[in-house]
């Protein structure tokens, strides 16, 4: 018996110094610990520090530039200098984006969509989306006219509140005022409909996704590192939250109206697919909708209603593909190990509206609350733009696009509000694809690559975001004053770390501008 127990000591023991072994020439790092890693030493780091970003920049004071780690069972790079950043953007074999539950559970247990694949299912479908949402005005002049729509709307949103208050000016909570404007402008796109301000359930579903993003950052989470954690400790790895929130958001796009074509079509395989995966994790979802507004019910009343050459919103294109005979590898089930048939495709076109439905409505909206956060901590700056702001465009109408070339420190502040969002968040992770090396460092295959730059996964929709950026920002200043409310401390510039960085909570006065 004290035989078997000194064998299965030595198989540990074995077993734990080869989980501590570097691969040769691997970048240098903290020291690797069994099973955990440098996942402790990162924590204590981004405890310290507050954030990410600011632990990792801590790690390159340490180690150089090319760092090391190894968090639970993922081997990772971090790249903080301009030469790794660049080397490793123009080089294909770092194109891949992280595989793992963390990844793939949000989509059904396998990757979709068009953030997080890659290779030539990426490229084709990345390729068709960017191409067909032009059709229907992105990055071309119906997209300011879009823009311009819904800035409209805000101000129109903001001279009610002002009516409403019992004194001069309005006090507005201005983190997550601008959500809903933000979403329309994609979703005109999307879908060819747009949500009321005063919609609960969409105001709900952002409250789970700035919920969500808060929770977890672009690394992943404790589940994805330490997969086990699902099964053994579901709660504390916070895998039975992810699920729960994911499963909120499935049954939100479920129960929307039948008039809200796109977000009906979710339903599409989401309730069974959703109530199996979630089987046994939290109460279950509502039954599936009755058949005449089931979404396969909305989706053929899409096809019957479709008409040749005139394509209404990029869900008709995409569906036309679907059953189109010329249609690409990646719509035919050919490259995708999880794309096999037109049930799933359909489901692909389900993750890409998801990916765009999240990726729309979360990161223009805080780079707006951190643009009006700084603008009540330095009035001088909101004055000065207000003065241009006048004397070229004037009060007589809304400022467009066709203002920007003319207004830079308009265009300054906008740069600047991106900056204060994006300056402090990584790039989705890139993956290498196969054993390559990188600045002199032997990098593995499958080991993820993460940099606070963008290279070819930039963001699809930056011209859109810098353009609603600029135009909800000129268009309340043209009509509107911002200051912090009387009796009110100034909000903090610490931001609320996660996938994406957020402001924290904050309320302005407004006051019309005379």
């Amino acid at each position: 018996m004290w035989l078997a127990a000194i064998l299965f000591l030595c198989i540990l023991g074995l077993l734990a110094y080869l989980d501590t072994r570097k691969p040769r020439n691997f970048p240098p790092g903290p020291q690797w610990l069994p099973v955990l890693g440098s996942a402790l030493a990162v924590h204590q780091l981004r405890k310290r520090t507050g954030y990410l970003y600011e632990a990792t920049a801590e790690l390159a004071r340490q180690y150089g530039p090319v760092v090391g780690l190894k968090v639970g069972k993922d081997r990772t790079v971090v790249l903080c200098g301009y030469d790794g950043i660049k080397d490793m953007l123009s080089r294909e074999e770092f194109d891949g984006r992280p595989q793992g539950p963390f990844y793939e559970t949000r989509t059904w247990g396998i990757r979709r969509g068009v953030l997080l694949t890659d290779a030539e299912f990426w490229q084709e479908q990345r390729r068709f989306v960017l191409r067909h949402l032009r059709e229907f005005g992105f990055g071309r002049r119906t997209m300011g006219e879009l823009i311009e729509a819904e800035a409209g709307q805000m101000v129109r949103m903001f001279r009610e509140k002002l009516r409403d208050s019992p004194g001069p000016g309005a006090v507005v909570s201005m983190h997550d005022v601008f959500g809903v404007y933000v979403l329309n402008t994609l979703w005109s796109m999307m879908a060819g409909i747009r949500y009321s301000p005063d919609d609960l359930e969409l105001k709900k579903l952002q409250d789970l996704l700035t919920e969500l993003f808060a929770k977890i950052d672009m690394v992943g989470c404790l589940f994805s590192h330490f997969p086990v954690l699902r099964f053994i400790a579901p709660e504390l790895s916070g895998y039975k939250q992810f699920l729960y929130i994911h499963q909120k958001l499935w049954v939100f796009l479920k129960v929307i109206d039948s008039s809200a074509r796109l977000p009906t079509l979710f339903s599409l395989e989401m309730t069974v697919v959703a109530e199996q995966y979630l089987k046994n994790e939290r109460p279950p979802l509502p039954p599936p909708p009755a058949k005449e507004n089931s979404g396969y019910n909305e989706l053929e009343n899409h096809k019957s209603t479709f008409r040749p050459n005139d394509a209404r919103d990029f869900m008709d294109v995409y569906l036309e593909m679907l059953g189109s005979e010329q249609k690409k590898s990646s719509f035919s089930g050919k490259i995708h190990r999880a794309v096999k048939d037109v049930t799933l495709l359909k489901s692909q076109l389900l993750a890409i509206c998801m990916d765009m439905f999240m990726a729309g409505s979360e990161t223009t909206s805080k780079s707006l609350g951190f643009g009006f956060l700084y603008l009540l901590l330095f009035p001088e700056v909101q004055k000065r733009a207000q003065e241009e702001i006048d004397a070229v465009v004037g009060r007589d109408r809304l400022p467009s696009l066709n203002d920007r070339p003319h207004m830079p420190y308009m265009e300054a502040m906008v740069l600047e509000s991106v900056r204060m969002f994006m300056g402090r968040t990584f790039s989705i992770p890139h993956r290498a694809v196969k054993d390559t090396t990188l600045q002199g460092y032997s990098i593995p295959k499958d080991t993820m690559v993460i940099c606070n730059f963008n290279g070819k996964h930039r963001c699809m929709g930056e011209t859109l975001a810098k353009s609603n950026v600029f135009l909800f920002m000129a268009a309340l200043l043209q009509n509107f004053t911002f200051s912090i409310p009387v009796g009110a401390m100034p909000p903090s510039t610490e931001a609320v770390d996660g996938v994406t960085p957020s402001p924290r909570p904050f309320q302005a006065l407004v006051l019309p501008r005379t």
